[in-house]
Parts: C-alpha cells; structure tokens; sequence
C-alpha cells in the first residue's frame, strides 16, 4: 500500500550508457520462440493479485501472435525497494510501487528509463507523459528522463467506520470517535475498537505534520531530517506524541487496539468478539471493508486530536502520493515485453478497470475524467482528505525502521511505558520525559547520531 514523492538524482542505466538495447538484445525476447517468462510484483492484497492477473490474461488476449508466462506474486507495494535491492537478478520483471520506494532504486540503476525504449516501443515515452497528469509524471520524471508508468492517484489513507454504530458527526476527532465506540459497546454487549495501525512511520508522520513538523529524507542519502522531538510553531513534538498515548491509554483504552493493517483487516466483521469498527487505512481496502460492513460502510476525512498543553486541536494529515509501475533495468531479456506490459496495464481501459476493482483513482487523464468520484465513497473521502490536509512526503529507506519503531511505542495500550498513573481514565498521566526520550532515541537514529 502503500507511499510518497521525490526528485531522484540522475541515474544511468546500461542500456542508456551503451546507446540502446542491442539488436542481439532486442531478438532475446522471444526466448528462442518460446514463451516470454514475467514476474510481477502486484502488490499483496488479494484484489490487486486478481486484477493484476485479469490484465495479464487480457494482454495475451491483446497479442495473439506472442506467448507469454506470467507470475505473479504478491509483494507489497511499500516494501518493493528493498525487497528489489537484496538480489535485483532474481527481483520481479516488472513491480507496481509506491513513489517513496522509487528515489533509491533509481540512484543505484536498478530502474529502467523509458526514452532507450522508444526505438522499440515507438512513442513510449511520449504516450506515458502526455496521457498522465503532470503530478504523476513529476513522480517519475529525473534530469528529462521518466523512470516509470503512473498507476494510480490514491495512495493516501481515510478514516473508514462502521455507520451502523457511529455517527458522521462522531467521526469529527479521535476524542469523539472513541467517546462514540465505547458507547456502542455498552448498547450492544461488545467491545467494540478503534483499529490503529501502528507499525508505520507513514501513519504516524500524519499526527506530526498536522502541527505542523516535517520529515526530509534525500535520495541516496543514509540520514534523515526530522523535528519531531523540537518545537514548531509553538507546539512541541512531545506534546502530539502524547497525545497519541493519551487517546491509547485513556478512558476509552479498552476501546483503542494498535495491530497492523494486516491484523486488523482480520477483525471487522460481525464474527468477531471483540470486533474493530473503526480503522485508518487506503482505498485498496474499499472492497474487502464493504463486504463486512455492507450499506454501512462509511468513508470520510481524518480526524482531528487535542493537544492540551498547546489548548489547540489538530487534524491528521494524509500523504498524498501516487503508485507506479517500473521496470527492470537489470533483465535484458525480459526488458522489452516486460515496458509493453506495463503500458498495457497502465492504459486507459486498464486504470478504469483498477478503479473498479481496487478503489483507486486513474492518473490516466482521460480516464480521471470518465469516472464519477462520487461513486465511490473511498476515494471520494480522499479526494476530500487531500484538500483539506494532505502532504507530499520526501523520505528515503532509512526513515522506515525507526519511524515504525516508534509508531508502535506511542500506539500501544498494554502497559506502555509511558503511563504514569491513572490508565484507563480520563486523568491518566504521561511520562513526558520518557516520551521525548523515546522522539530523542528516533530522531538520532534518522539523523545518524
């Protein structure tokens, strides 16, 4: 699922350092007239593996006079960095991503550029950047050169609750939402949940940047700039991070769960005995949402959270970012049909379908234009989260582990550390000192220190 932006430095690719695939090169995708063999990161969620197995049966469909063999595997979009960096010959043909994951792997020429392509994928190039938006190709756009295809336009996050139990108007803050599932548990004998997904540095830089704090992570570099744990506008980093412990540990502490997305996703229907009827999380999870919850399947811009010792409330942010789709520069063999697939995927038809099938915005201008926002109440309450609050996020892959560390230390409700007295109250006291201790031991880390 999920990530970000970036201006990746320019990186040079064998087949651009040599002036192109050669013609031996170019004969290597036939496989000797055999089958052409892809791999394809699809992301791991269970719909994206089925549309991406959808597109893959309609491309052979499309190109009759070609064979072609096709795995797909689930990996997840906001791993693919990592995952591609620790053996790029045995790394997929072809991945969808998230943007943050693109900046490194372009600087160490693990992505191919589209423009050597277009001797043999005629107007590749072109095509790619005339019928996206221009915020998509900036995603993927270095020194003139684009590095990917534009997917999708919604790899944000939304508040999605249950409306047979909460109200819209409860949906306003963390405060009134927690207020509002305690009293549905009593009403209804259940210990109905607040579902946060803790185990995300993405996540919880939304608490942060609603006040106002940032983080810069350039690509290639192995630091990160963050103020999490100073003062910005008044406000101190220490201060939201409690704020979060406080919603945690609370008098709605029973009613507050911090698991990750994966974990939660398990606990939304009715079997459940202590079911979570309310969670943070992208449009990918529309489809899987709605099936538990039905008619009642609620969608809407994030809430907002009190910091006491500022008297000010905060709305959490979004990021606003974009998936892509890029290719091997390393799998010569492959190179060639692997771009012809990626464009396929990417084409009007096929970003009209994902928006059918996954709940995510076409980046595809004319099909941003044919659909109806509005019919899907998901991406409808993105849009609205990124008018109102949302962020570009410039990070680098040393910004993951402690980000997420941290994100489960300030999220967490059984005996957390941070708890002085009074757990389960509405007086309980934090350890603010033990709190910025914690935002210290982070930000050192992404800073190097």
């Amino acid at each position: 699922m999920t990530k970000k932006v970036f201006l990746p430095l320019l990186a040079t690719i064998a087949l651009c350092s040599c002036g192109g695939q050669s013609s031996q090169a170019s004969s290597a995708q036939s496989q000797e007239g055999g089958a052409t063999a892809i791999t394809i990161w699809a992301g791991e969620s269970e719909d994206s593996l089925a549309y991406v197995n959808e597109v893959t049966e309609a491309f052979k469909l499309a190109n009759p006079d070609k064979k072609y063999d096709f795995t797909v595997k689930a990996v997840s979009e906001s791993s693919v960095s990592g995952d591609w960096a620790a053996d790029p010959s045995q790394a997929a043909d072809f991945a969808i991503a998230a943007d943050d994951q693109i900046p490194a792997m372009v600087k160490s020429n693990l992505i191919q550029s589209l423009e050597p392509l277009d001797k043999y994928i005629e107007g590749l190039s072109t095509s790619i950047k005339t019928r996206n938006s221009a915020e998509s190709i900036e995603m993927v756009t270095d020194n003139g050169k684009t590095y990917g295809f534009p997917v999708s336009a919604s790899n944000g996050y939304i508040l999605f609750y249950n409306a047979k139990y909460i109200k819209a108007e409860d949906t306003t803050s963390f405060e009134k939402l927690l207020a509002a599932i305690n009293k549905a548990s009593q009403e209804n004998g259940k210990n109905f949940r607040f579902g946060y997904p803790h185990n995300s540095g993405w996540y919880l830089d939304g608490w942060f940047r609603g006040a106002g704090f940032s983080v810069l992570g350039e690509a290639g570099k192995s630091t990160v700039e963050c103020d999490w744990n100073g003062t910005v506008g008044g406000v101190k980093g220490v201060d939201v991070a409690s704020a979060m412990v406080k919603l945690a540990n609370g008098q709605y502490k029973d009613n507050w769960t911090s698991q990750t997305g994966a974990q939660i996703m398990t606990q939304i229907d009715d079997a459940q005995p202590n079911q979570i009827i309310a969670t943070i999380t992208g449009t990918w999870e529309y489809r899987r949402i709605k099936a538990a919850w039905g008619d009642n399947t609620g969608a809407t811009v994030l809430p907002s959270y009190h910091v006491a010792e500022a008297s000010k409330d905060f709305g959490m942010q979004s990021v606003k970012g974009f998936k892509l789709g890029i290719v091997n520069a390393k799998r010569t063999k492959t190179l060639i049909e692997s771009a012809r697939f990626a464009e396929f995927l990417t084409n009007y038809d096929n970003q009209i379908l994902r928006f059918n099938k996954l709940s995510e915005a076409p980046t595809n201008k004319e099909a941003a234009q044919k659909i109806d926002v509005n019919s899907n109440p998901a991406v409808k309450a993105l849009n609205e989260q990124w008018q109102k609050g949302a962020f570009v996020e410039k990070v680098n892959e040393a910004f993951w582990n402690p980000s997420n560390g941290l994100s489960v230390q300030l999220a967490k409700n059984d005996g957390s550390s941070f708890v002085t007295s009074g757990a389960g109250t509405a007086d309980v006291v934090i350890d603010t000192a033990a709190v910025q201790a914690a935002l210290d031991a982070c930000v050192n880390s992404l800073s190097g220190k």
